[in-house]
């Protein structure tokens, strides 16, 4: 398979897996919402609240076999849909770089480079859950042992997290990067990842 229909073939995953993502959040998000009861009137509905702007935020991810460390510029929201029991659903773009470091595997180190939309549910003023998938670019094509065919990859995540003061979120993510099966072997890259984020 050339280069093109490897990135076209990868395009397409991408488009049509946050297609499916965003239509089953919310769908779910709405059920959430017809089940729930009605708040108080004394709230103020989250709707009225601001949501975090753009923001910079720093990564660690960890593995038993390698580490990674990131560094993202979060977009502020760029589609955003408030709900009746007060929650909102925002969609922003991560655009991050990464380091990554193995232990006492080689090859050891490796770079890459995401672009990951992410849909984010805000129940409440102050903590979220997310998910997202996004193409990433990575330096090489086998790390820490395993051999990932392609530098074409897709990253994928869920998580949740909080905002402390509006402009300092903390978040936790489990972290997948693979490359969708595009060639074989397709052994994916895991992680545990802590992140802090600070919106201006």
């Amino acid at each position: 398979m050339g280069v093109p229909q490897v990135v076209e073939r990868g395009l397409r995953l991408t488009l049509g897996s946050l297609l499916v993502l965003a239509a089953l959040t919310l769908l779910g998000t709405s059920a959430v919402a017809q089940t729930q009861m009605a708040g108080s009137s004394l709230q103020t509905p989250l709707a009225a609240t601001q949501a975090p702007g753009q923001g910079l935020a720093l990564s660690y991810g960890y593995y038993s076999r390698y580490q990674r460390f990131g560094l993202t510029y979060a977009t502020a929201p760029l589609w955003s849909h408030a709900f009746t029991n007060n929650g909102r659903l925002d969609l922003n773009v991560d655009f991050g770089v990464g380091y990554w470091k193995a232990d006492n595997r080689h090859p050891d180190s490796m770079w890459d480079m995401a672009i990951v939309p992410t849909l984010r549910w805000w129940p409440g003023s102050t903590y979220y859950f997310e998910a997202g998938l996004g193409p990433t670019l990575i330096s090489r094509t086998d790390f820490a042992g395993k051999e990932l065919s392609t530098r074409f990859q897709f990253t994928t995540h869920v998580g949740g997290g909080f905002v402390v003061n509006g402009a300092h979120r903390f978040g936790l993510r489990w972290t997948h990067v693979s490359n969708a099966g595009i060639k074989r072997p397709n052994p994916g890259l895991d992680l545990v990842e802590a992140h802090y984020t600070y919106h201006f």
